[in-house]
């Protein structure tokens, strides 16, 4: 038996060298491959964040100090070389000349700093706190330095009374005068 096994130990030895010599080769070309480059979409200048915002407050005072306008973001980002802050999450809060308070909230938004611009997108619901209406749509259109708010899109005013649709909407924040701009129609409680 001792001599059988002395003539399998050189056939054991080239297997184990080829099978050595094998897993070298494997192992060579797999660690070879971490030069490539894998391919992937280039980078744009639009396409790399320069800034995040996550539960970001914005105030704006009148000339003699009063609190005139406030904006929370629940998160958003800006772009390299876009000038617009994409958010999400919006709540704008502002006071009449009377006291009273609109607050606007809306899931996505955009906010254009350079302009003083607000546009609220998805979800958009209008609320006059103090009177219990309220009016939901599309999309409106803050303009900041105006304090005022427009859209060319569908309307439906609420109150405990009626229900208003129409389209097109001009809203003056400072004095809370209202103009719903074409096809009007008012439904009346019963």
């Amino acid at each position: 038996m001792a001599k059988s096994s002395s003539g399998l130990r050189p056939v054991k030895l080239t297997f184990s060298s080829l099978l050595l010599m094998a897993a070298a080769i494997f192992f060579w070309i797999t660690l070879g491959r971490g030069d490539e480059v894998v391919p992937s979409a280039p980078l744009t200048a639009a396409s790399v964040a320069d800034s995040y915002l996550e539960h970001a407050e914005r105030w704006s005072y009148d000339p003699s100090g009063m609190r005139i306008q406030y904006l929370t973001i629940g998160s958003g980002t800006t772009y390299i070389n876009d000038p617009v802050t994409y958010a999400e999450d919006l709540t704008f809060w502002s006071p009449d000349n009377s006291g009273n308070h609109w607050q606007m909230t809306a899931t996505e938004g955009q906010l254009y700093t350079e302009i003083k611009e607000l546009l609220l997108l998805r979800g958009v619901e209008i609320k006059q706190l103090e009177r219990n209406a309220s009016m939901q749509t599309a999309h409106i259109r803050l303009l900041l330095n105006k304090n005022r708010a427009i859209t060319d899109a569908k309307v439906q005013l609420f109150t405990a009374n009626s229900t208003t649709t129409a389209t097109g909407l001009d809203l003056d924040l400072t004095s809370s005068k209202a103009t719903l701009l074409k096809e009007v129609e008012t439904l009346y409680a019963k």
